[in-house]
């Protein structure tokens, strides 16, 4: 596993889920979307320019958390710095939480391995509209509290976008996410409605995706999944997806 080929993925995989506020901290990012998903309300530890004694910085990043009231959290991987922060952090009181595989599979491999007769049925857009926001906050049940969070975050999303939405008998059934950058293709938000799962709408939603990063002159592809999601790794590695590697958040413990 190339340590540079797991920055690179940090990095496209950040970009494509935008924070409200990103404040840089000697190389590290401090990021705050009030409360709204881990990954837009923890560091990004990833690059360090020795600026700071690393107790004077883990200090820096609790009181900027305090501050807005929320606990620190980092997201952990193997690109982040120094290479021993997830055992500091472990012996500080932080809990670890949420592990994620990170997957990646060649494009052309994942067309061959999704073929679906769904796949005619999946529109991609640039942009999201009413049909597919409300598809995704009923397939993951988002609460009209954070619905507009959410809303705002893909709205800050700054490389080229591919919103993906299979109808079925006319009715809304499952949405996707790519995000185009540097020749990968970032698949996220990935959600089927409780009443069309297990009919292959996650492949077909896949294989639209696929395409469509084809037309974008890409070649790779990624996504992270939950490891405690056996189902979802089961159907990612059938499209073609193998892990490269893992991160999982640390949370200040109250």
């Amino acid at each position: 596993m190339s340590a540079q080929l797991v920055l690179l993925l940090e990095e496209l995989a950040g970009n494509a889920w935008p924070a409200a506020i990103v404040q840089v901290i000697d190389g590290w990012r401090l990021r705050f979307n009030w409360g709204v998903t881990r990954r837009a309300n923890s560091t990004w530890p990833n690059v360090a320019c020795g600026l700071y004694d690393l107790d004077a910085k883990l200090d820096l990043v609790e009181d900027w958390y305090a501050l807005r009231g929320l606990p620190a959290r980092y997201q952990i991987c193997p690109a982040s710095q120094p290479p021993d922060l997830d055992a500091i952090l472990a012996e500080r009181g932080y809990r670890l939480d949420a592990r994620t595989c990170v997957q990646t599979a060649a494009l052309a491999t994942v067309l061959q391995h999704t073929t679906s007769s769904l796949a005619a049925s999946v529109a991609v857009t640039a942009t999201f509209d009413a049909a597919w926001f409300d598809t995704y906050c009923q397939a993951e049940q988002v609460t009209a509290s954070t619905a507009e969070e959410r809303r705002n975050i893909l709205g800050r999303v700054s490389p080229p976008t591919g919103y993906a939405l299979l109808s079925i008998a006319g009715q809304p059934a499952a949405i996707g996410l790519g995000v185009a950058e540097r020749g990968w293709i970032g698949v996220f938000c990935m959600a089927t409605r409780p009443a069309f799962r297990r009919r292959g709408a996650a492949t077909a939603v896949l294989h639209a995706l696929a395409q469509w990063g084809q037309q974008r002159q890409a070649t790779q592809m990624y996504l992270q999944v939950m490891e405690q999601n056996a189902p979802a790794r089961t159907a990612y590695e059938l499209a073609g997806f193998t892990t490269l590697y893992h991160y999982h958040y640390r949370e200040l413990a109250s």
